[in-house]
């Protein structure tokens, strides 16, 4: 299916009624998104290690003790499973919309498990969800996994200096400028002095995943006001923020970038960018800045 036309689809499951059902009957049914396979499932494995690796380095409080704070659930709960397999006793986890599902939870589950004879997890989350209305309370009793949603995580009611450590996985670049400016400014709030942000973003065209007839640089053809009218519904929201303004938004919000493993940016992706017309909007950006794809990024407070 050609990109423009998902984008439609998204555009109108964002208006209508029930339009979160249909979203998840068309990416279960059509495109078949979710569940998640367990190719994918092991790159999610790979950054809730990175997320572990990045706090043990900066961080000497220990793992067990530590609470861990991630806006940005998501379907599946897979990132706050991993991280309890390794060792984290204590998470808060929020959402601004409530989009877990127990069939996605229990795939998650399910993975783990399979993975656990080559991984060798510390420990496995045995009990399976049955129904939604006992997620919650499965997830605190069993896992010290604490969900809440629709929740705002610019205004979260968590005490000053409470949180050791914030993670983010791929979920920033869903997040408007001005929004992000705000969870920033409550993430500075909540963290404790000797705290980390541990923060995944991905600066491709999420399009491109779906339709590979299209470059990861697809969205800079298009100028902000037909990229936000017609292909950038809230369900499907992507900044296109670039990697300088990120790094901008950290550093205003008080906090010092420890680490900033971007990537992307090699020559093969210089010319692949110089393929797509990209739209006058961006030229305050040269091509290196323009041509990186993500990065795995650590801040502490300043």
């Amino acid at each position: 299916m050609n990109w423009k036309y998902k984008a439609t689809l998204q555009s109108i499951f964002s208006i209508i009624p029930f339009g979160e059902y249909m979203n998840y009957f068309f990416q279960t049914k059509i495109t078949r998104n979710l569940p998640i396979k367990e190719t994918e499932f092991k790159e999610r494995l790979f950054l809730a290690q990175k997320h572990i690796e990045n706090f043990q380095k900066y961080n000497s409080s220990n793992l067990s003790e530590a609470t861990f704070y991630e806006f940005g659930a998501g379907w599946d709960m897979a990132q706050p499973l991993l991280l309890y397999t390794m060792g984290v006793n204590h998470q808060i986890i929020v959402d601004i919309r409530r989009l877990v599902r127990p069939e996605l939870i229990n795939n998650s589950i399910k993975i783990i498990e399979n993975l656990n004879e080559v991984f060798n997890f510390l420990r496995l989350p045995k009990t399976h969800i049955k129904d939604k209305l006992e997620f919650e309370s499965v997830f605190l009793k069993f896992y010290g996994i604490q969900y809440k949603a629709p929740y705002d995580a610019r205004k979260t009611g968590l005490s000053d200096d409470s949180i050791d450590c914030i993670t983010s996985t791929n979920t920033l670049e869903h997040i408007p400028p001005n929004e992000i400016k705000a969870i920033l400014k409550e993430c500075y709030r909540i963290l404790k002095k000797d705290g980390i942000l541990s923060f995944q973003i991905d600066y491709q065209d999420h399009y491109s995943y779906f339709d590979k007839n299209i470059s990861v640089y697809n969205f800079l053809k298009f100028n902000q006001a037909t990229w936000n009218t017609f292909f950038s519904p809230p369900l499907q929201y992507q900044s296109r923020l670039r990697h300088k303004d990120y790094l901008q938004l950290f550093c205003e919000s008080g906090f010092n970038i420890l680490e900033d493993n971007y990537y992307g940016g090699t020559p093969s992706d210089i010319e692949h960018i110089k393929t797509v017309r990209i739209n006058k909007e961006f030229s305050n950006y040269d091509l290196n800045e323009l041509v990186i794809r993500g990065t795995m990024i650590v801040l502490q407070k300043c």
